[in-house]
């Protein structure tokens, strides 16, 4: 990184060889026709002079070519490693906000923020190697034209302000329309991307026409903002095109006259009149690139938005690590809300170490929440939470994510190989280690039967397993983790009877010298728990062992009684 400042520095300075090659060309070829006009009666005389201005051509041909190249090669190696730094900026930055910066925003829209990000920024860069060779050409262009006559340098002068103007006069609505469009793409992008990852939903209701005017409403938004931007792009250059023409026939019709009143040179004459058209070119093509640069900076800043969302779940400086010998679990006076939806009021729970606690209630009683602010997925409003005395909002979230294994009821695999599933619970494991974890998940036997074993890649999402499969893989990656702490979120909701039973023998082992919490609306999976927690409105209503809730006859024998086929009916607030 140290180094890229320098070069850039030399990226943008050997762009300066494109004023040398619009403004020394005319000028040595205006020595050159005047060599030759002064030695019209004796053409071989003009030899002596005319070697070195050849000479001169050659060196600056050289020069130029050498300029050119030079930057070429700096750029290739600089600006894919700019891109690099900057995707690896964002992703970082944004992979470590909360699930709920993830559930307000399209994972979609993100991932072309980023993309936008890479591109615009490395737009920018190229239209700058545009843009200040252009500056310096101008004044180089301004000193020779003072020198032959400073009418020309006045003409030229106005007609770059001219130029100027009407520029940043329709760049400036270039800009926030392009700021509308950018975001109007960044939508458009997560609607797709939203669409494609519930196809399965789409072809089960068979929604394709429903799908397709969906995502043809925001591309009919993305179409007006981008048609606005771009129209006012084709104004600009219509304006500069007149602009070019009466500035062409002025400088030439001066040019014309002053040379008939014998006032410059033949050679002068064809110095500004090559350099007018050099002069044009520079103007055109920045005129050209200007809507560009500033939609460039337009979607670049409103793709750096997502720089500026400040994560709410954050490490300060100098935090110390979780260090767990114990595995107690503590609430004190614990409250929090969903936006306006109060779930928790100065809760207090003590989870002894090594215990196994079950958690069980309605729909929306509290239960994943109560175990997603453990994991610290959450700002709570007050009190503290703590795992062996220390406070988890004041120790690093990675280091206590590492000492809790969750298994969730509805696992999500990346689409990479079985093995690399697996061994995301632990990445240094070995392929033995990552066999045994997947037979004591039970999922070996399915593995080896895939057609690549252990390298069959398992889809998007894990869309080429069933939900047992997913889940049993998502075990073994929680039994290779070997975490402290132990969460099971129905961890065997999605699995037939036989396998839950084998499953059910390998987690009680994984349990052992664990704190273990389990959710489950399955209640006679709890039935071993050393404690059941029973939990209605954000408030635990009751707790106790499986058979002192049930002698109770109190809100746990109520559901107990409820259930059918040994599930918990999903409603809320039952009594």
């Amino acid at each position: 990184m140290c180094l890229q400042p320098w070069s850039f520095f030399f990226i943008f300075f050997l762009s300066l060889t494109w004023s040398i090659d619009s403004t020394l060309w005319p000028y040595l070829l205006r020595l050159i026709i005047d060599t030759m006009t002064q030695f019209e009666m004796d053409r071989l005389a003009s030899w002596n002079s005319l070697k070195w201005l050849l000479a001169a051509g050659v060196c600056l041909w050289v020069i130029v070519e050498c300029g050119f190249r030079l930057r070429d090669f700096i750029r290739a190696r600089i600006l894919p490693k700019l891109e690099a730094d900057i995707r690896m900026t964002m992703f970082d930055h944004i992979q470590h906000h909360s699930p709920k910066y993830f559930n307000e925003h399209f994972a979609g829209s993100l991932s072309n923020k980023i993309g936008d990000m890479t591109t615009q920024v490395t737009s920018i860069i190229q239209n700058l190697m545009v843009f200040i060779p252009a500056v310096a050409s101008i004044i180089l262009i301004l000193i020779f034209f003072s020198a032959v006559s400073p009418l020309f340098a006045l003409i030229l002068g106005m007609w770059i302000v001219l130029h100027a103007i009407i520029c940043f006069f329709f760049t400036v609505k270039c800009v926030e329309y392009s700021n509308d469009h950018g975001e109007a793409r960044s939508t458009l992008a997560g609607t797709i991307v939203d669409s494609f990852t519930n196809n399965f939903a789409v072809n089960l209701f068979s929604r394709f026409q429903f799908e397709k005017m969906r995502i043809a409403s925001y591309q009919k938004i993305e179409q007006e903002k981008n048609y606005k931007a771009q129209y006012y792009i084709a104004l600009m250059l219509l304006s500069l095109s007149l602009l070019f023409l009466v500035g062409i026939i002025t400088l030439n019709t001066f040019l014309i006259l002053y040379w008939m009143q014998n006032k410059i040179t033949i050679g002068e004459v064809i110095q500004v009149f090559n350099t007018t058209f050099n002069v044009i070119m520079i103007l055109w093509v920045a005129g050209d690139i200007m809507p560009q640069f500033f939609k460039s900076v337009g979607i670049a800043t409103q793709a750096l938005s997502v720089m500026e969302d400040p994560q709410d779940v954050i490490d300060p400086p100098g935090t110390p690590s979780l260090k767990i010998t114990q595995g107690e679990i503590v609430f004190e006076n614990v409250s929090f809300q969903y936006g306006e939806k109060k779930l928790f009021s100065s809760k207090n729970v003590h989870i002894k170490g090594g215990e196994k606690v079950g958690l069980v209630g309605y729909s929306g009683a509290g239960k994943s929440t109560f175990v997603n602010l453990i994991l610290r997925s959450y700002p709570i409003k007050d009190g503290r939470i703590l795992i062996d005395g220390q406070d988890v909002a004041t120790i690093t979230l990675d280091s206590l994510h590492k000492q809790i294994a969750l298994i969730p009821q509805d696992p999500l695999l990346f689409h990479r190989t079985l093995e690399e599933n697996i061994q995301y619970g632990n990445i240094h494991a070995s392929q033995e280690e990552v066999i045994q974890a997947a037979k004591m998940a039970h999922c070996d036997e399915f593995i080896r039967k895939c057609p690549n074993g252990y390298a069959t890649l398992v889809g998007e999402r894990g869309t080429k397993l069933s939900g047992g499969e997913r889940q049993r893989i998502a075990i073994a990656r929680a039994m290779l983790a070997a975490s402290p702490i132990l969460i099971l979120d129905e961890a065997t909701s999605s699995l037939d009877s036989v396998t839950e039973k084998f499953i059910q023998e390998s987690l009680e082992k994984l349990m052992q010298n664990r704190t273990t919490l389990v959710i489950a609306h399955r209640l006679s999976t709890l039935a071993k728990m050393d404690r059941i927690l029973v939990f209605d409105q954000g408030k635990i209503v009751e707790e106790g062992t499986h058979n002192e809730l049930i002698a109770n006859r109190g809100h746990y024998a109520h559901m107990w009684q409820m259930q059918v086929g040994g599930f918990l009916p999903d409603i809320s607030n039952s009594k």
